[in-house]
């Protein structure tokens, strides 16, 4: 995938969501940047994440895709975009209605691409917990994607290493659930 990030940094280019079927996300992408010429589609991206998955009994980072059932299209020409779409086979039930491409808000935007990086991963945050026993811990964000946005945060599961996180997605709230690494407990002296 292209590792360029534009955005609302020029003018004119919008980000734009399409459906597709789950599990086609990876293929539509590949078919839309071989099939529709750079002047109309800047950019295509499945926005991902990163988070840590017990197998066998060993954490592993894994990467999944943070929006399933999207691609995501940066173009300054949405119309002509859409017809190019309606030519690629994937795409051809899907667009029978405009409801399947959908421009993003200036926030939604902003908000995906300041918890994603320049490859639009979004990293495992980092975390360190209060001392006390029992469900409603401290919880202190050290650094990565979730830092200033504690507000957005919904709840925490600590023994999946995740918390969901509420974000506006093409006009609604949606609930996220994103990877984090606990690095300590506060109040607790190193070593013990």
């Amino acid at each position: 995938m292209d590792e360029k990030c534009s955005g609302r940094q020029e003018a004119g280019f919008m980000w734009y969501v399409i459906q597709v079927s789950g599990g086609q996300e990876e293929g539509t992408a590949r078919l839309m940047q071989k099939r529709i010429p750079r002047d109309i589609l800047t950019e295509c991206f499945i926005p991902r994440k990163e988070r840590k998955k017990k197998f066998k009994g060993i954490w592993r980072q894994v990467e999944e895709i943070l929006f399933p059932g999207y691609v995501f299209a940066v173009t300054e020409a949405p119309g002509e975009l859409f017809l190019r779409l309606k030519a690629v086979e994937r795409m051809t039930k899907l667009l029978r209605e405009e409801t399947f491409f959908y421009p993003l808000s200036s926030e939604e935007e902003e908000m995906i691409q300041g918890i994603g990086d320049k490859r639009h991963v979004t990293r495992i945050s980092r975390i360190v917990v209060g001392p006390e026993a029992g469900r409603d811990r401290e919880v202190v964000i050290l650094d990565g994607p979730l830092k200033n946005q504690e507000g957005r945060i919904v709840r925490y599961n600590l023994h999946k290493r995740e918390v969901t996180v509420r974000i506006p997605f093409m006009g609604n709230d949606v609930e996220l659930r994103l990877g984090i690494e606990m690095v300590g407990e506060r109040g607790r002296k190193a070593g013990s």
